[in-house]
């Protein structure tokens, strides 16, 4: 990075807040970002929301605090827990951002319309958090906070949504090692670049090139669909593990996918050897062996199924999880009785639970 692309450090929480959106666009290359310019400090379990109209809510307990304490000691040495704080607090304010994010002349009303649909919150929070993860430190760098809070780049927390990121990486890495000039990190910086609206079409064409299809069939409207219904199929169903513990999360959601990318590859192959001459189909060793015991289930005639991998008969969700209760409607979280620093339907929340005030 050039320190033309670094401007003066954020002399105030204030002055941070004010910058925090444009620099997230800059960092992403999106066409442009949603937000309203309005922050609004709230009470409550929710740690951070990116509404639908724009507004930026923050916790001011756990996510506007520690940054205050962090301007108050601005270019002082801290030890590593309250770094990891400051962190994580601006991690937040970088995953909302995200929500924001999409493609010059997107619309807020299309992207809810869209997040509505079988597997686009869990794709949506997973391609936030786990870019917000890979590019804060260039985020913080933008910012200057690297000055404000000497060491904060070396300090690491545990991140968000278990459940959902391993999902995301797997098949972004699937993605880049099947399209060939594909460079690490590109699917999911072009996926963090959308809305609601275009993150699976876009996944979906990802899958779509990366095979013979393009060349065997001609209209492809059809199969694409189909993929997309898988695609969606399994990322809907990793709404089972969200409320696990992160550790049995991730592996539900590794193997999920694992699976997930098994069956595609078999619609895959099938969809090829439909347009494709008998004489010209490559031999069966060229599909990837089953991986472990995951298997997909046979498709049924609609060709229209995803089993994923056998999960315990109690469920983990024994009660409504606060992102279902926010896409349900109800009203954002309750503003401060202290500040409203600038203000304004609803795209995300990180969770609350043991991830309160950032102690996991």
């Amino acid at each position: 990075m050039t320190a033309s692309v670094v401007a003066a450090p954020a002399g105030s929480l204030e002055e941070l807040l004010a910058r925090s959106g444009q620099v997230a666009v800059e960092v992403s290359g999106a066409g442009q970002t949603a937000w309203n310019g309005q922050v609004v400090e709230t009470v409550g379990e929710v740690l951070g929301l990116a509404h639908w109209d724009g507004t930026l809510y923050v916790d001011s307990e756990c996510i506007l605090d520690p940054l205050r304490q962090m301007y108050a000691h601005a270019g002082e040495e801290q030890p590593l827990p309250v770094l990891v704080q400051y962190r994580e607090s601006l991690a937040t304010l970088l995953h909302e951002h995200a929500h924001f994010l999409g493609p010059a002349g997107a619309t807020q009303e299309a992207a809810r319309g869209a997040f509505t649909r079988p597997g686009s919150r869990q794709l949506e929070e997973g391609v936030a958090e786990a870019w917000a993860q890979d590019h804060l430190n260039e985020y913080l760098t933008r910012l200057g906070v690297d000055k404000v809070a000497p060491g904060i780049e070396d300090a690491r927390g545990g991140g968000y949504y278990a459940a959902f990121v391993p999902a995301v990486r797997i098949l972004a890495a699937d993605l880049e090692t099947r399209g060939g000039d594909l460079q690490p990190g590109e699917v999911l910086r072009a996926l963090n670049q959308q809305t609601a609206e275009g993150q699976f079409p876009l996944l979906t064409s990802l899958v779509y090139n990366s095979t013979r299809l393009p060349d065997l069939d001609r209209s492809g409207t059809s199969t694409r669909n189909h993929l997309e219904a898988i695609l969606r199929q399994g990322f809907a169903h990793l709404d089972t593990f969200e409320l696990a513990p992160a550790g049995l999360a991730a592996d539900r959601s590794r193997s999920t996918t694992t699976a997930l990318l098994h069956h595609l590859t078999t619609e895959i192959h099938k969809a090829e050897s439909h347009h494709t001459p008998t004489h010209e189909l490559p031999p069966p060793t060229h599909l990837p062996p089953t991986p472990g015991p995951l298997k997909a289930t046979p498709p049924t005639p609609q060709r229209l199924t995803f089993t994923p991998p056998a999960t315990p008969h109690s469920t983990y969700r024994s009660a409504p999880s606060p992102l279902q209760t926010a896409l349900a409607g109800i009203s954002p979280p309750t503003p401060s009785a202290t500040t409203q620093s600038a203000t304004q339907t609803t795209i995300s929340t990180r969770p609350p639970g043991v991830a309160r005030c950032l102690q996991r």
